[in-house]
């Protein structure tokens, strides 16, 4: 029985590849309307989790269920219809467009239609009014004619995020959003995601412990492709087991 309180579970998730076992055994609840972030150090299997989930990589063994659904075997543009928005760790964009056709290629993607070059009116006017309210939602109005290639790589993370929201996703994949970053690239990306978590669910890998534990209201950590521990950030930040394995500190 799916768990009333999780929008996203995993049972048991494991994914092998020959004789190495990147995720093993993870079984994980992701609560509505919730920020739960995954950290661990290379390696850990974190990546090849969120892959599993999306539905990039088949599980080799193990469940997956969204909204109480089984998806274990949904691909990734079946789960997008259902709601599950994906980002990567470079940017996933299309240079050679500007910021509002990027952003019209996500929102066409939800309507269900047998052809998309003949819908109602109708529909395409929600095309072009949930891509808008995508680009205003990052920022990124004046820049609406701006070719994505042309923008600066924070700008990048933030049209990648607008595309997510383009498509109207009730759970989001995040992954490294702030790798490669400045710092003051890093506090916009940040302030962005904090705003789109009041109202979605979010799963975040990302190495800036700083930025986890003040965002993330659930912190997993994975080591070795299982999970270590999970909880709260204070409880993760004070987990002597968690300073061992993930920070490098043994108990004094």
């Amino acid at each position: 029985m799916a768990d009333a309180g999780a929008l996203l579970e995993t049972e048991a998730l494991t994914r092998r590849f020959g004789g190495l076992t990147a995720v093993d055994g993870v079984s994980l609840r992701f609560e509505r309307g919730r920020v739960h972030a995954i950290i661990g150090p290379n390696g850990a299997g974190k990546s090849t989790l969120l892959n599993l989930l999306s539905g990039e990589l088949r599980a080799t063994s193990g469940r997956v269920r969204f909204r109480g659904a089984d998806v274990t075997r949904a691909p990734p543009d079946r789960l997008s219809q259902m709601g599950i928005g994906r980002s990567y760790q470079t940017a996933n964009i299309f240079p050679e467009l500007t910021c509002a056709e990027c952003l019209w290629l996500a929102a066409q993607s939800r309507p269900r239609a047998s052809g998309i070059f003949f819908r109602a009116p109708r529909v395409e006017a929600q095309v072009v009014d949930s891509a808008e309210q995508a680009l205003r939602a990052c920022g990124l109005a004046e820049r609406r004619l701006s070719l994505a290639g042309e923008l600066s790589y924070g700008e990048q993370r933030q049209l990648e995020i607008a595309m997510m929201l383009a498509t109207d996703p009730e759970l989001l994949l995040v992954d490294e959003p702030l790798a490669g970053l400045g710092h003051r690239e890093a506090e916009t990306v940040l302030a962005l995601l904090r705003d789109v978590a009041r109202e979605r669910t979010l799963v975040l890998i990302e190495h800036d412990m700083d930025a986890v534990f003040s965002i993330a209201g659930t912190v997993t950590v994975m080591v070795n492709g299982r999970v270590l521990e999970t909880g709260a950030p204070q409880s993760i930040r004070q987990s002597a087991r968690v300073r061992e394995a993930y920070l490098g500190e043994e108990e004094t």
